[in-house]
């Protein structure tokens, strides 16, 4: 499997969605810092959130493959700035969380959000469940074209 680093807001699902690829018990825990994982970084939400930490994720990205962009289907809203993934010089994942708990709405409004913020190829998962994860790990697992 290629590295990735997860980035979303606070709340999103990274690291369930982590714990979930990874095979791992799902537990909740706050990320805190910058986290490695195996092939996996995981970041705060607060990254994201607060302007002046947005570089931390350039610099974090440049140690991975796929920079994936983590979306809540479940929120009201998207803290991804229109292009934001022009920010990376990686390939761009986009995944929609919360999916077994969203409505066929939310779902596409999460993805509207993504493709706006650059994302290339969107997924819909469900950490809970663990669908959407055989997928995840099909596109996680491919060859860079």
């Amino acid at each position: 499997m290629r590295s990735i680093l997860l980035v979303g807001s606070i709340g999103a699902g990274k690291t369930t969605f982590r714990q979930c690829l990874q095979g791992l018990p799902i537990e909740y825990a706050k990320t805190q810092a910058i986290e490695t994982f195996a092939t996996t970084i995981d970041t705060p939400g607060e990254y994201l959130e607060v302007g002046r930490y947005k570089h931390a994720l350039m610099l974090a990205s440049y140690d991975v493959d796929v920079v994936v962009l983590i979306q809540s289907a479940t929120a009201d809203e998207t803290r991804f700035p229109p292009g934001f993934a022009t920010t990376f010089n990686r390939e761009v994942l986009g995944v929609v969380t919360k999916a077994g708990i969203a409505t066929d709405g939310q779902i596409h409004e999460a993805i509207e959000h993504l493709t706006s913020a650059g994302a290339g190829e969107i997924l819909a998962v469900d950490s809970v469940t663990g669908e959407g994860f055989d997928q995840v790990r099909e596109v996680l697992c491919r060859t860079p074209s």
